[in-house]
């Protein structure tokens, strides 16, 4: 929207005056309008405010893919206030821990992340108020619409979304109001997505899709948008018919798992579904469902803004595509110098709404963020025609399945297990995940280390899809560089997955 300042709270009461009456969201078998919606937007806003939530105060926000979830994150952005999403099916601690390291004052939740809280909350390590479920900020508090904040601007933060890195607990990424107007823009314009489409949003609404993308690609377009609780393989097709969605966002483990589901897929060309954007190119599901295909990469460091193909082009191997709008990219040396075109280096990419920073961890931030450039970890080469193709990753992140986990998050669990000396853990190729979680273990001499009673002892700790899949326990030291530390290439020989203990056919009895 031409002339319009880049902050979340104008693009939504553009759009509602703009289009009022047209479908906005479809969730839980309701349909609201954006008028409707704004309705609830304005009922939330003015409860949060009886609050005390103003510009700058964080609010945590523990919510399932719900209808109300999505006026929740518009209503703190009509207030200025920062949104910090926790995404279910996280364990106590890791939970406990954000709420302690945002400093947030309130905490809207329901189950899981309730669930899982509540009963324990004279444990947890300050004061929060808490909020059990949206519907409990509205009711009848009439009252003009609340004015817009002072001194909220496009560099002001707006969410706060914790994400695994490559060291220790997850780093809290803080976003500009800037980046959430700025990405929905950038992939309609990239994907060719418009008015007339139906978003369709079968991931979470705490992760960077759903709470940046897919809701501002909704705003800039006026499309529709549909919500569903998770991704489910067998109601994936069913879903997508019943609300004629046309267009999403998918990890290649979805794809994958599309792909092995038997019955209730449509055959080719049967769907609604014309546009699948995704991390690398399928060509089985292309063909199998008739589904165009299109390439991005990003994070959320990046703001959601990203490099991405044209909707049917595939290239190479690793292909990418080319920056969005606003978007410079670059491959850098280990010195940070512009590498040549064909030569591979690490992923850099800048824009005027990249991350402000990672919350309370200024060494971090200045690893990653280099003069306005983000420092992706991954590598990369540009081609002759400026492309982009990915070649692997630099940092020791593991992608499962669409999360990100820590290697040293889940080997510093491992390490604190009485019976173990030291720990690695490591990614393994999987057909179906992409990566599943490995872990070579050094047991204490003199123990019997069971893998299974280890794993038990880590959900605890860490969430189901950080758990090592594979682990391998010996009592030999792990290899050592010259430096001293640990030989990751070494180590990584001495997990072979058809040996090692395996957590799927621990379960099959196999």
């Amino acid at each position: 929207m031409e002339g319009l300042p880049p902050i979340g709270r104008e693009l939504w009461d553009r759009r509602v005056a703009a289009t009022p009456d047209r479908t906005f969201l479809l969730c839980e078998g309701r349909a609201w309008t954006f008028a409707e919606c704004d309705g609830v937007v304005g009922e939330i806003a003015r409860g949060l405010a009886g609050l005390g939530v103003g510009p700058g105060a964080r609010v945590l926000v523990g919510l399932s893919n719900r209808a109300e979830t999505v006026p929740v994150q518009l209503a703190l952005q009509r207030l200025g206030a920062v949104h910090v999403p926790l995404l279910g099916g996280l364990t106590f601690d890791e939970l406990v821990y954000q709420l302690e390291h945002s400093e947030a004052e309130i905490l809207i939740a329901d189950d899981p992340v309730a669930a899982t809280l509540l009963p324990r909350r004279g444990e947890w390590p300050r004061a929060v108020r808490v909020v059990l479920a949206p519907e409990d900020l509205r009711g009848d508090r009439p009252g003009a619409p609340s004015p817009p904040p002072r001194g909220v601007d496009e560099r002001s933060p707006v969410a706060i979304l914790y994400t695994s890195g490559s060291t220790g607990r997850p780093k809290g990424v803080v976003l500009p109001s800037g980046s959430f107007f700025s990405c929905g823009q950038a992939f309609a314009d990239r994907y060719g997505i418009g008015a007339e489409d139906n978003f369709f949003l079968p991931t979470p609404l705490a992760h960077a899709v759903g709470a940046l993308t897919a809701l501002s690609i909704a705003l800039h377009t006026g499309c529709r948008l549909t919500v569903v609780d998770r991704f489910s393989p067998g109601a994936f097709w069913r879903q997508v018919a019943k609300s004629g969605a046309t267009a999403c966002i998918l990890f290649p483990a979805h794809l994958n798992l599309l792909l092995e589901t038997q019955g209730a897929a449509p055959p080719a060309g049967a769907t609604t579904l014309r546009l699948v954007i995704t991390h690398s190119w399928s060509e089985p599901f292309r063909e199998r469902f008739g589904v165009e295909l299109a390439t991005v990469w990003g994070m959320t460091e990046t703001g959601a803004l990203s490099v991405g193909g044209d909707p049917g082009e595939r290239g190479e191997e690793g292909f990418v595509g080319r920056p969005m709008t606003g978007v410079d990219v670059r491959v850098v040396d280990d010195e940070l110098r512009p590498a040549p075109a064909g030569v591979v280096g690490e992923i850099c990419l800048r824009h005027r709404h990249v991350m402000l920073g990672y919350l309370k961890n200024p060494e971090a931030t200045a690893s990653t963020l280099v003069d306005g450039w983000v420092r992706s970890g991954d590598l990369g080469f540009l081609d002759d025609a400026g492309a982009l193709h990915f070649a692997g990753r630099l940092k020791n992140v593991i992608k499962r399945a669409g999360e990100n986990i820590s290697a040293e998050e889940v080997e510093t669990a491992l390490g604190g297990h009485r019976d173990v000396v030291e720990a690695i853990v490591v990614g393994v190729p999987d057909r179906l995940r992409t990566e599943e979680v490995g872990a070579v273990v050094v047991a204490r001499p003199g123990t019997d280390l069971d893998p299974a009673a280890l794993v038990e002892e880590l959900a605890d700790r860490l969430a189901r899809w950080k758990l090592p899949r594979y682990v391998a326990v010996g009592t030999s030291p792990l290899p050592r560089l010259g430096n001293g530390k640990i030989d990751r290439v070494g180590a990584r020989r001495l997990l072979d997955p058809a040996r090692a203990w395996d957590r799927e056919r621990s379960r099959a009895g196999r």
